[in-house]
């Protein structure tokens, strides 16, 4: 990298929201001669299969080639209940890292205004009023504006008492998944499990997610929903023994292994650091913060940011969309608070939504797609008491705006 590099648009971070940003500032349409020079600086070199994104196909994406499985059908279980629903024309599908990265890595090479500095770390960000200067490990590159999607700092807190004027609501969604090869059929390949709380709850709020992709072969994680991560073997044991006690598959190949954390918290979302610098992705709060779903959420803002510059003047700051709408991000705030608050009755509340709920309501719900009444019809699912009881009790979280102005980011 010549020191100093010049751009128009510089993106910090060359994971799913870095990428797909990339992806639809190359496809967006630009007035002539003002398509910007970008840079998307990552530290990487390889790209090869590190995580699972899975989603519901509610809208149009750039990604539809990378999807590698459906389910027609999918199921939540809690002690004692199964609940199985579907919809033929909404699968739940998978995008595992590896494809995504080849579609997006794929485009982006072939887009003369697109520039791939990888190998490369971003150390210090500076707004300078009329630009962004950035230090990075090789150099020093100048922009006119910054999109940075490196992960969030995770800072959990303990899970709030009975307290209703406690700020925050500060949960992880952490997990250990092994995609595993047996030597004999042991899973049902047209159906998910999405949910199974029918496990020993000892360690917190715990579920598998099980992913088959054939008879013999499935991705399963074992996924905590607490305020702090646990050692890497008491993930793996807990695997071992599920596996063992629900599928009876004692011996088995292990393929691949995934890891990951998510925030799950009720504070307000950063879309700015600064006047010239946007947070996107998790660190832009684009994560549903009850169940951690965000790649649709993701995909959505990156074309509407390009739409949003390619109408602007070149290099010119823009008001950034919302990451998520002010009634998702207050359900989502009431939620966590009574899940925090009553971690045991978490089971039974998400069986009762998946078993109430028609479907295809059901998964706009969860992908932030339902309309206000929807939503009403969803808290209908839920203990109206005791609910009721949390929406007084945590109005200091969700009346708040779901993102900070500028002047607070």
């Amino acid at each position: 990298m010549v020191s100093p590099v010049e751009v128009d648009l510089a993106i910090i971070g060359g994971g799913c929201a870095g990428l797909s940003l990339a992806v639809e500032l190359a496809a967006a349409e630009w007035p002539p001669g003002q398509r910007p020079r970008v840079a998307l600086i990552e530290p990487r070199t390889d790209f090869v299969r590190d995580r699972t994104w899975c989603f519901w196909p509610v809208i149009p994406h750039a990604f539809d080639a990378a999807i590698r499985a459906r389910w027609p059908r999918w199921e939540v279980r809690a002690p004692g209940r199964q609940v199985i629903r579907g919809s033929s024309r909404l699968p739940y599908v998978q995008i595992p890292a590896d494809a995504f990265y080849e579609v997006a890595l794929g485009r982006l090479r072939a887009a003369p205004n697109v520039e791939l500095l990888l190998g490369g770390a971003v150390h210090e960000i500076v707004d300078a009023g009329d630009h962004v200067a950035l230090e990075t490990s090789a150099g020093h590159l100048r922009a006119a504006l910054a999109f940075d999607s490196r992960p969030p700092p995770i800072a959990p807190g303990p899970a709030p008492d009975h307290d209703p004027d406690a700020t925050e609501v500060t949960l992880l969604q952490h997990f250990v998944g092994w995609e595993i090869a047996c030597d004999r059929p042991c899973f049902d390949p047209t159906m998910a499990t999405l949910m199974d709380f029918a496990v020993p709850q000892g360690d917190g709020l715990h579920f598998f997610y099980v992913l088959p992709q054939a008879a013999d072969r499935a991705l399963v994680e074992a996924t905590y929903f607490t305020p702090t991560t646990l050692p890497t073997a008491t993930y793996e044991a807990r695997i071992r023994d599920y596996l063992g006690r629900r599928f009876g598959v004692r011996d088995f190949a292990i393929e691949l292994r995934e890891r990951g954390v998510i925030p799950m918290s009720s504070a307000p979302a950063r879309p700015r650091a600064s006047p010239r610098v946007y947070n996107i992705g998790l660190r832009g709060g684009l994560a549903k913060a009850s169940t951690g779903y965000a790649f649709l959420a993701i995909q959505a803002h990156a074309r509407a940011l390009a739409g949003r510059l390619a109408r602007a003047p070149r290099g010119a700051p823009i008001a950034p969309p919302p990451a998520r709408s002010e009634l998702a991000v207050a359900m989502d705030r009431v939620f966590l608070s009574h899940v925090a608050r009553h971690p045991e009755r978490a089971p039974g509340l998400f069986a009762d939504l998946f078993e109430r709920l028609p479907p295809e309501l059901l998964i706009r719900f969860l992908s932030d797609r339902a309309t206000p009444l929807e939503c009403l019809r969803v808290m209908s699912t839920t203990p109206l008491a005791a609910m009721t009881r949390e929406v007084i009790r945590s109005r200091g979280r969700w009346l708040r705006p779901a993102t900070l102005p500028l002047a607070d980011a």
